[in-house]
């Protein structure tokens, strides 16, 4: 094992045998989301960013950073290639939160990962940031898929292609769709238009987010509301909740 891959699994906190299995991909993918936050604060602050293994290297595993969907997605399929799992990287439209007259071309894309095991394709997923399975999901549709109190399912239709929903209290609502060739050229990346500083990290007890200067953290059924004041009390609160540290 290279010295950055052991960079990586100390990062994440990953110990344990390297054998590559669904199992393994399910800790491997749980362990990322709950050390690596969901963070679009180049994007917002417009600072560059780059999709070239290196510099994601450097910005997530030794800056300790997080990023998009597409630098968590492709950092992580690195990974996986290096551990010896045949990964696809798959552009997706991203639905949650959009209404039905939103043209097409403003849908939020998305980036997650199809990880062939013995033929069984299963999405495996770091980049969603707010409440998204945590394991690996496998595609078979009319599949449904539990994790404690959330449940999804796996879906296709021929306008569609490939669905993940989620169970809401009254209906089963879209999360991202995508389809078969959609890691052709046409689907390159479109990087979301969002102006507001957001950061989303889940935890063993709950998640955390951010949007601007209100730091949401939920634990359980309970939701405790921080608000900060000044840049500094901002900063600190991105230390505190995320564990990021801006630099200039």
């Amino acid at each position: 094992m290279n010295e950055q891959i052991q960079h990586y699994l100390q990062h994440i906190q990953f110990q344990g045998t390297l054998e590559p299995s669904i199992q393994l991909l399910g800790q491997l993918q749980t362990k990322h989301l709950l050390t690596i936050p969901y963070e679009n604060l180049d994007v917002a602050l417009n600072r560059g960013i780059s999709f070239a293994i290196p510099n994601l290297f450097q910005k997530i595993i030794i800056d300790k950073r997080g990023g998009n969907c597409f630098e968590l997605n492709i950092l992580f399929s690195w990974l996986l290639r290096e551990l010896g799992y045949s990964v696809t990287n798959r552009y997706a439209q991203f639905w949650r939160n959009i209404t039905e007259n939103t043209p097409p071309e403003e849908i939020p894309m998305h980036q997650l990962l199809l990880v062939n095991d013995g033929g069984q394709f299963y999405i495996s997923d770091v980049g969603v940031g707010a409440l998204a399975p945590c394991k690996p999901v496998p595609l078979i549709a009319g599949y449904q898929h539990r994790e404690g109190k959330e449940l999804y399912k796996i879906d296709y239709d021929e306008a569609n292609g490939w669905m993940l929903l989620e169970q809401t209290k009254h209906s089963w609502r879209l999360l991202y769709s995508f389809h078969d060739d959609a890691n052709d050229a046409k689907f390159a990346p479109r990087l979301s238009k969002q102006k507001n500083k957001i950061a989303m990290i889940r935890t063993t007890r709950g998640r955390h987010t951010m949007m601007n200067n209100e730091f949401r953290i939920y634990e359980g059924s309970s939701l405790t509301t921080y608000t900060t004041q000044t840049e500094k009390e901002w900063l600190l609160a991105l230390q505190r909740f995320f564990h990021i540290t801006l630099h200039d």
